[in-house]
């Protein structure tokens, strides 16, 4: 991928929307195939700022030339946004509710790998009634377990954007930091799996959405 990645994708993406068998395309009734404006120079240097690192090189090209989010794989990208609690992404503009991403959880080492053992054990080790003599003790350390559980559930996720919905609770991410850098990932722990690798990185994983969509309506790119 080079400086030309995004080159006339803006266009392609809205014409899909004027197809008329646009509405048979999986995941449109989440995005429409709008996209929202693109972004400047200093409003990702902002976003960074927040981050504490730099964007993915093709994400952020992406964020320049083809737009802050929208149309895109599954119900559509969420939008890096400035609000009173800094930068964060949000599914403006998405007809499904997304998980927002907070800059500072985006910006932390990302170990999903590393803490999915973890997790697991630890999932393993639930407390039991039967193992208490009281209900009072049982309460107290299955709280202080559920809220272990939590923590190490959240920091799976750190270090990534939670970048679009797969429906059924799945979630497509962009890693943020460390030597997966710019790669797309998936969440998958809703069907006991985990944080799992693609082994696509952004630009392969939209054009591939992009191209594989003008294919099925049939479309020139």
């Amino acid at each position: 991928m080079d400086e030309f990645t995004w080159v006339g994708v803006r266009d392609r993406v809205l014409r899909l929307a004027e197809h008329p068998e646009a509405g048979e395309v999986f995941g449109v009734l989440g995005h429409g195939f709008r996209l929202g404006t693109v972004m400047d120079e200093a409003q990702l240097r902002a976003l960074e700022a927040d981050l504490g690192v730099g964007l993915p090189a093709q994400y952020r090209g992406f964020l320049l030339q083809v737009g802050a989010g929208g149309a895109g794989p599954h119900y559509g990208l969420v939008t890096p946004s400035l609000g009173d609690d800094g930068w964060q992404w949000r599914g403006i503009g998405l007809a499904l509710s997304t998980q927002p991403t907070t800059a500072e959880y985006a910006g932390r080492p990302f170990k999903a790998e590393a803490l999915r053992d973890d997790f697991d054990a630890f999932g393993a080790q639930e407390p039991e009634a039967e193992s208490f003599a009281t209900d009072e003790e049982f309460f107290h350390a299955h709280t202080a377990w559920m809220a272990r559980y939590e923590e190490l559930h959240d920091a799976q996720g750190a270090g990534a954007v939670f970048l679009s919905e797969q429906g059924c609770g799945y979630t497509s991410l962009l890693v943020m930091t460390g030597p997966y850098r710019g790669a797309i990932w998936e969440d998958l722990r809703p069907m006991d799996r985990g944080i799992e690798p693609t082994g696509h990185d952004f630009a392969h994983w939209y054009r591939s959405w992009l191209e594989r969509t003008e294919r099925q309506l049939g479309v020139l790119g």
